[in-house]
């Protein structure tokens, strides 16, 4: 029989685990949607000034979100695809 201690050291590293996962699982879904937004460009979008990493989107921006993506969608500036978060409407990535 495990003791309290070591049950909760197998718990910790087990949340360990599991926490380096997401920030993968994240990164792979980006490449996804990146990809996905190069294979079907939109028209380009319309800003007072150019994009820039962290910048929030206006919500009069239509955000194009690929089946299957529930954090990201884009939209094209300049001919190039702007990845944003969908939870915060920031911009993650600038160009293919």
């Amino acid at each position: 029989m495990l003791t309290r201690t070591t049950r909760l050291a197998i718990a910790a590293l087990f949340g360990l685990q599991i926490a380096a996962l997401t920030p993968a699982l994240a990164a792979d879904e980006r490449v996804n949607v990146l990809q996905y937004a190069l294979a079907h460009p939109t028209d380009n979008a319309r800003l007072p000034a150019p994009p820039a990493l962290g910048d929030s989107v206006p919500g009069a921006i239509k955000l194009q979100q690929p089946e299957g993506s529930k954090r990201f969608a884009y939209f094209y500036y300049s001919g190039q695809p702007v990845i944003v978060d969908l939870k915060t409407r920031s911009i993650v990535r600038i160009g293919g």
